[in-house]
């Protein structure tokens, strides 16, 4: 078997070229290095501080979070940055990150490890644990995605499950979602679970009984996967996310050690939208300011503020490190391509791009569209490439009905897929302005930007490839950052 180092240089070879050539160069390298030795990412991990995030929704911008919370109290960061996060993208990024190592912002100058924090694909997960054997692992949720590859939910619950088994990092799990909350089971003793808390999730959904049409069911994970009953929901958060019990065989909602707490009577959708993050270990709660609007991204927060608590904690006082945490989340920043907003034209117009890949993503951002003031029109892009999942039947799944009146008026399509959204929308009761083929994506934009007021915003809602394609029209036309930067 070849040495590490030619497999590693191999890879800093490559990228090197890929590079001169304007390419991101996320996974080649990675892909050639474990052809040379297929145990590269075991022998590259050994004495890193890893943290790892994994699940269906949230897992780059809770990636993005930390890194920028770890970065903001004095840590070195290496991170996955692009979101390449197969085993050859976790490769890449052991090999060549310490090139593009994200340096302390400030906090605490004194030498530290350099930390790792790699977002993880569900069922490469299962696969790769073993070797990064990370310190913290944080599962987000599972939700119904690419159907085509991953099959039901309990399969990407079960590759999770096998990944864990291959390490004994601290496991920062959703108390919210009933089958990421089963991974706890067994493994109380290195579990730290995170959700809304309680009262909260009542007083919006049952106190207040209005609001639930902003957090519409879902059939993800309603069953109990014992006894094949369906949950009872003292409440609920959004989707199949909430205070679940079985009322068969009394399994039930574990409580979470970080809780949010928050309003709907507010809205998420606002920049400056406050809410409580607790611990309830050490009874201690902070006051935060919601930096990446949208209520879903409350659960990314707090599993962010979790994960770096947890991973300063050891030998280190509980209160001090949710303390650091909390104020270090105060700072972050919209992830490529998830809320990430910029100015156009003349600057008085804006763009926001929100990645979109399955139902409950989607029917986030629509409910968070609806209540946007700044909306001024709607773009969406839909394509079925491998990494997006072929069968685009999910689109169907989604509640555009009661969100449509609440949407912005100017509607706009494109992307591969292009006349089934626009079928999709043409049945929920809205009106197209324009609808096109991938290749009149920049063609529709313009017209988009041409068209909207000042100082309100095209929102953008791209699948994955078709957000590829869209980041290099605006790579070229307004100068943004390609993906990998």
């Amino acid at each position: 078997m070849a040495s590490v180092v030619f497999a590693s240089f191999v890879a800093k070879a490559t990228r090197k070229v890929l590079r001169l050539f304007g390419k991101g160069a996320t996974t080649l390298p990675g892909k050639l290095a474990l052809k040379i030795n297929p145990t590269i990412i075991r022998k590259l991990s050994v004495d890193k501080d890893i943290i790892t995030v994994t699940g269906t929704n949230g897992k780059t911008t809770t990636t993005h979070m930390i890194v920028e919370m770890l970065s903001n109290i004095g840590f070195d960061v290496v991170t996955n940055i692009s979101g390449a996060n197969l085993a050859s993208g976790i490769a890449t990024t052991l090999i060549c990150g310490g090139d593009e190592i994200i340096k302390a912002q400030g906090g605490s100058k004194q030498k530290t490890k350099t930390v790792y924090v790699l977002e993880t694909d569900e069922a490469a997960f299962a696969k790769i644990a073993g070797d990064l054997q990370p310190k913290v692992s944080v599962v987000s949720n599972l939700f119904r995605d690419q159907l085509d590859r991953y099959g039901e939910l309990t399969y990407t619950r079960d590759c999770i499950s096998n990944g864990i088994d291959k390490n004994d990092a601290k496991l920062v799990i959703n108390a919210d979602d009933s089958l990421v909350a089963s991974l706890g089971k067994g493994r109380e003793g290195r579990t730290i679970f995170f959700g809304m808390e309680l009262a909260s999730m009542k007083s919006n959904n049952v106190t207040h009984p209005e609001n639930k049409g902003v957090l519409p069911a879902s059939p993800d994970a309603v069953y109990c996967p014992l006894c094949n009953v369906r949950y009872e929901y003292e409440a609920r958060s959004f989707s199949h996310l909430g205070a679940f019990c079985c009322p068969k065989c009394g399994a039930r909602r574990p409580s979470p050690r970080f809780e949010v707490v928050y309003s709907l009577s507010k809205s998420p959708s606002d920049p400056d939208y406050g809410y409580i993050i607790k611990d309830t270990t050490i009874n201690e709660a902070n006051e935060m300011i919601l930096k990446v609007p949208g209520s879903h991204n409350l659960y990314n927060s707090c599993a962010a503020v979790a994960a770096v608590s947890a991973y300063l904690e050891e030998g280190n006082d509980k209160k001090e490190c949710f303390d650091t945490a909390c104020k270090a989340a105060l700072s972050v920043k919209a992830a490529f391509g998830r809320m990430e907003k910029f100015s156009v034209g003349d600057g008085n117009k804006q763009i926001c791009i929100l990645l979109v890949k399955n139902p409950a993503g989607l029917d986030r951002s629509l409910s968070f569209l609806a209540n946007a003031k700044d909306a001024d029109s709607l773009f969406f892009l839909l394509n079925s490439n491998i990494a997006d999942g072929k069968d685009v039947s999910w689109i169907w799944d989604v509640d555009f009905e009661s969100k449509i009146d609440n949407l912005p008026k100017r509607i706009y399509v494109s992307g591969e897929r292009w006349a089934d959204m626009q079928l999709r929308v043409h049945y929920a009761g809205g009106r197209i302005d324009k609808a096109d083929c991938m290749e009149k994506a920049k063609e529709i934009l313009d017209r988009a930007i041409e068209a909207c007021e000042p100082n309100k915003c095209v929102y953008i809602l791209p699948n994955y490839t078709s957000m590829l394609a869209l980041r290099s029209i605006l790579v070229k036309q307004y100068g943004l950052k390609d993906f990998w930067k």
